[in-house]
């Protein structure tokens, strides 16, 4: 499931942004995640950081679908610049 949330960024310190992750998402479950904040922030639960980047692209991407950020073709688009 994908819940696509539109927050203010209002919720801040003098360091942080602090924005609100549901407290059903299953990836909570863990306690800890691993945040890489660049030109987009991505939040990856630890039950699924060890795995192969695969799989966490795989999520990336279908959240990104699901959630419609992107879709289908901008990823093949995407994919062919990365790798030509």
């Amino acid at each position: 499931m994908v819940e696509v949330l539109y927050q203010d960024l209002s919720n801040k310190d003098s360091n942080y942004f602090y924005i609100g992750i549901p407290r059903d998402w299953k990836g909570g479950k863990d306690d800890e995640v691993t945040v890489i904040v660049s030109d987009v922030c991505v939040v990856i639960p630890q039950t699924i950081s060890g795995a192969t980047g695969e799989l966490i692209v795989l999520r990336l991407l279908e959240a990104m679908i699901e959630g419609k950020v992107v879709d289908a073709g901008d990823i093949q688009k995407a994919v062919e610049h990365i790798l030509y």
